[in-house]
């Protein structure tokens, strides 16, 4: 980033009777000492009458999508320019996507994101991202919140931080609700991500940016562009959509006083190690530009198994297991990306400590003899792709719809879960030496040595390599690895041992 604070901080050093040479701007060195301080409140005052708006969502969510539509729609079909910048994190989808959108009458001279105090318009597309990340911070005075959430419009303001109220409050900053998910399910949109034309539309309905009626008719001819080809069918949902979210839309009136008992989550659990709290929390917090070099090693060198700290919670559905029907195949951690479901065994006595709820069964097979066997999910970590329960080859025969592994609402069992994986967690690891690796049910009782990657949702190489390192560890060597959900398309061995 190179702001108008940095630019004056520049010039400032430039004047000084005896200036910084060798300077850098932008980062904090407390190791050389090279860097000049700055203001983060100067001003562009080019950027009076300029409208600014940030979004929150998910990699694969069509926030991004929709919002490039939003700046083709303006950007070529009225007098005004337009400008995008989107910010990504590491992990592609299911990661943390912010996009700044600036809309004006005239040429917008601003090479950088939008900085705090300036939003006059914020989006949150995914609701738990409420009590992780200070989403206004950014916002200006008179502000537009508009946030994506399965909480009625008179219940909503209890769910917020106690923090969030009160700025909220401070700020004069309007809020407006939708359950984005529900119109997209009423609508035969499916229960998937992708709410971007829903939103999309909230956002053209609120924002002022076109008036009401004329941001629909482009928001349809978009859409006609977009999905015309995949027949009328498509292009209907996608309408109705569209007309629903305006009935779903609403303003939430604000009382006077903050009284939520609610507080902003940390990036990490208090119990993690410093290097976690100090650093990975802060970049997973969105603050990593706000780390000084010494806090970077000096090699080069990170801890492994950071990406353990991190629960993203960011499922909407997660995998539920029937102890009864399962036939102990091993499928669902083996093909799991993340590996966020994992199999143990342990004896009957282990049991004791189990929170009310924890399920399992006797292990089959004689090497098992005399052991119980337990199918878990991390709840907080699971990213709801479905691949487990797609694999899971145990049906009813009562009932054919039901597996032994079926995708529920994340609501009705991660509490649940969330114990039961602490209880889990604990229970001591098979013994590797025990382990038969050519069968699946016995391969997949050993630690994964890859957890909780950045993988795509439902990425397909991610099985192999995870084999590999459970295998061989350190001498892992995975070849062939071309692309994205190339398992299925042939171009990974049809081994896992090659």
């Amino acid at each position: 980033e190179f702001t108008p604070g940095m630019i004056r901080a520049v010039f400032g050093n430039l004047a000084a009777d005896n200036p910084k040479n060798q300077f850098t701007i932008g980062i904090h060195d407390d190791v050389s000492h090279t860097s000049l301080e700055w203001d983060k409140v100067v001003r562009n005052a080019d950027m009076q009458g300029v409208i600014q708006c940030l979004f929150y969502g998910l990699g694969s969510d069509g926030t991004v999508s929709a919002n490039k539509n939003t700046l083709k729609i303006i950007g070529e079909e009225t007098d005004q320019f337009v400008q995008g910048y989107f910010v990504y994190d590491s992990k592609k989808a299911g990661a943390v996507t912010v996009s700044h959108l600036r809309f004006s009458p005239r040429p917008i001279r601003s090479s950088y994101l939008i900085e705090d105090g300036e939003a006059s318009f914020i989006g949150c597309h995914q609701p738990q991202f409420v009590d992780r990340f200070n989403l206004l911070e950014k916002a200006a005075r008179g502000a537009v919140f508009l946030l994506n959430t399965d909480e009625a419009p008179e219940k909503v303001w209890q769910t917020l931080p106690r923090s969030m109220q009160e700025e909220m409050l401070e700020k004069d900053i309007k809020l407006w609700v939708i359950n984005a998910y529900a119109v997209a399910k009423a609508t035969g949109m499916g229960m998937g991500r992708r709410i971007n034309t829903i939103m999309q539309t909230c956002f053209f309905a609120i924002s002022g940016v076109l008036t009401r009626e004329e941001a629909i008719e482009k928001i349809k001819n978009a859409v006609e562009k977009t999905y015309g080809r995949k027949g009328r069918k498509i292009v209907q949902r996608n309408f109705d959509a569209i007309n629903a979210s305006l009935a779903a839309l609403h303003e939430v009136t604000l009382p006077d006083a903050a009284d939520s008992d609610i507080e902003f989550q940390p990036p990490v659990p208090a119990e993690a190690p410093d290097f976690v709290r100090t650093i990975t929390a802060t970049l997973i917090a969105g603050k990593g530009d706000e780390l000084p070099v010494s806090a970077i090693p000096a090699d080069g060198s990170w801890p492994l198994g950071t990406a353990a700290w991190e629960k993203r919670s960011i499922a909407l559905e997660l995998p539920k297991w029937d102890a009864e029907l399962c036939i102990e195949c091993g499928k669902c951690p083996f093909v799991c990306p993340h590996s966020a479901i994992r199999s143990k065994v342990f004896t009957e006595d282990e049991l004791k400590d189990a929170p009310e709820g924890f399920l399992s069964r006797p292990m089959k097979g004689k090497e098992f003899a005399g052991l119980h066997v337990a199918y878990q999910v991390v709840p907080d970590d699971c990213t709801g792709c479905g691949i487990c329960a797609d694999v899971c080859p145990a049906r009813d025969k009562t009932n054919v719809g039901h597996k032994s592994l079926d995708m529920v609402p994340k609501d009705e069992i991660i509490e649940q879960n969330r114990r039961n994986w602490v209880f889990f967690e604990q229970l001591r690891e098979y013994d590797r030496e025990k382990i038969a690796w050519p069968k699946m049910k016995s391969a997949m009782l050993s630690q994964p040595l890859f957890e909780f990657s950045g993988a795509c949702l439902g990425c397909g190489e991610t099985p192999y390599i995870r084999l590999a390192t459970q295998m061989f560890g350190d001498r892992m060597l995975v070849a062939n690895a071309t692309g994205c959900s190339s398992i299925y398309g042939g171009n990974l061995p049809t081994t896992p041992y090659t």
